[in-house]
């Protein structure tokens, strides 16, 4: 893959190569970009179709050594824990304020994954559930009782 075979490709199909490159699914690819799970399978898809290469890990790797400039190791690097500010580029555009608003509706993922929060994080991320929480209850409460005081 050469720099004009690169250029047909888009930049959002770019952003979703570097995030496979980075060994992400599509499914957190498509967390990360807000975008569905089949949206980034399309541009995935899409890029190896445009670039005539055999899978997605071979166009990822190889646009990955074209930005980089060097060749890459042959043998897999371990995987880069997921870390939210230094992948969100893609959230650069926006306001500040649906930034934070998105980053307080998000729930952390649940399972498979280690906690290497350090406490504040882990902290915060307790009261956001816990917020959100509450929030439900009080909705669902809210509802309930408008529910029992129509029909009752």
């Amino acid at each position: 893959m050469d720099q004009l075979s690169v250029e047909k490709l888009t930049d959002r199909q770019k952003d979703c190569l570097r995030l496979v490159a980075r060994g992400f699914t599509s499914k957190e690819i498509g967390r990360l970009l807000d975008l569905s799970p089949s949206t980034v399978d399309n541009h995935v898809t899409t890029a190896v179709q445009t670039l005539g290469a055999p899978n997605r890990g071979v166009v990822a790797r190889a646009l990955a050594e074209l930005e980089l400039g060097q060749k890459l190791p042959r043998q897999p690097q371990q995987l880069v824990q997921i870390d939210q500010s230094a992948i969100l580029t893609a959230e650069a555009e926006g306001s500040s304020f649906s930034r934070t608003l998105r980053q307080l509706l998000v729930l952390p993922p649940v399972g498979g994954k280690r906690n290497d929060l350090d406490s504040t994080s882990r902290t915060l991320r307790i009261l956001q559930v816990a917020v959100l929480a509450v929030a439900s209850v009080i909705a669902l409460t809210i509802l309930v009782s408008g529910l029992f005081r129509t029909f009752g």
